[in-house]
């Protein structure tokens, strides 16, 4: 049986110097437990978009892969976030139309 096991939100500092947490949550990233781990987005935040249609990320491996599988979401959530990083341009135009990432096949992203 699959399910959620995290969820993890992002969004900017409230109140003053962040005394209240996160304010505002722009979306949020769920990591779901079965035969292979996933994560996959909830946006907030209507103007925040994908790239191309990605909705989902299957894990390289359960739990021992973090920060990494987070640092792949985001990039993958809000790439806007990430507009100056040079090659980002080249991971867009590779993805495609694929809606998920699969980094569990040996290591190696795969749509």
């Amino acid at each position: 049986m699959a399910g959620y096991s995290k969820i993890y939100c992002i969004g900017g500092e409230g109140g003053f110097m962040g005394s209240n947490g996160i304010n505002l949550i722009e979306f949020q990233i769920l990591v779901g437990d079965g035969d292979r781990q996933w994560l996959e987005v909830r946006y907030f935040n209507k103007r925040i978009r994908p790239m191309g249609r990605v909705r989902s990320i299957i894990a390289k491996g359960p739990e021992s892969h973090y920060p990494d599988a987070l640092i792949d979401a985001c990039l993958a959530f809000f790439p806007e976030y990430f507009a100056s990083c040079p090659s980002l341009t080249q991971v867009v135009d590779a993805l495609g139309n694929a809606s998920r990432i699969d980094f569990d096949f040996d290591g190696e992203p795969s749509g």
